[in-house]
């Protein structure tokens, strides 16, 4: 086949692998994959300054994804601990200056022309999921940053949520049966098959 059915990203298969969409809402809990960083820039939200990276994932079950991390080096009012958490975040952001042997060069704030060195880079990161919000909504996040050179990239497992309330009473339990039951239902003579 020429024309119509040449494709710049290689052989036109029709495999299901090839032909469906993956679609995923998060990855599971503890995944630990390769990972380019795509941006590595300052960013505020909500008048809360941090460091973010983008991670795209280079291997593994959920390659191509990305994975926001967030480096609160300037501190995070909101946390239970400003101070520990702004610790930890600025230990992360030396670990990765580290691995990459590369020295600051200067001793103030990073700006976005510092941080573009890290840019193309690739580490193997572990992903992580929160627990849900007050939405039901989970979000990945990256804790952990390790050397690329060996590492073994796993896919992790969903965090389960579980409901702790279940109404039992009477009222409470509608069924489909129940919410269909004054509607007759006729068969259809027009069935396709």
């Amino acid at each position: 086949m020429s024309g119509f059915w040449e494709s710049n990203l290689g052989e036109v298969t029709g495999s299901a692998a090839d032909a469906f969409a993956k679609s995923f809402t998060h990855i599971p809990d503890k995944t630990m994959a390769l990972a380019k960083i795509e941006s590595f820039m300052n960013a505020e939200y909500q008048g809360n300054k941090y460091i973010s990276i983008d991670w795209v994932l280079t291997d593994g079950d959920f390659k191509g994804s990305k994975v926001n991390q967030k480096l609160k080096v300037f501190g995070d009012p909101n946390s239970k601990d400003s101070d520990k958490t702004r610790h930890r975040a600025l230990n992360m952001l030396k670990l990765i200056y580290q691995l990459y042997n590369v020295k600051p060069k200067h001793a103030g704030d990073p700006t976005d022309q510092d941080l573009m060195i890290f840019i193309g880079k690739v580490a193997g990161i572990q992903i992580r999921e929160t627990e849900p919000n007050a939405e039901g909504r989970q979000y990945n996040w990256v804790s952990e940053i390790h050397d690329a050179k060996g590492f073994k990239c796993e896919t992790g497992i969903n965090i389960v949520v579980k409901h702790t309330h279940v109404d039992h009473s009477v009222d409470a339990l509608d069924s489909a049966l129940n919410r269909q039951a004054n509607k007759k239902i006729e068969p259809e003579d027009d069935i396709p098959f």
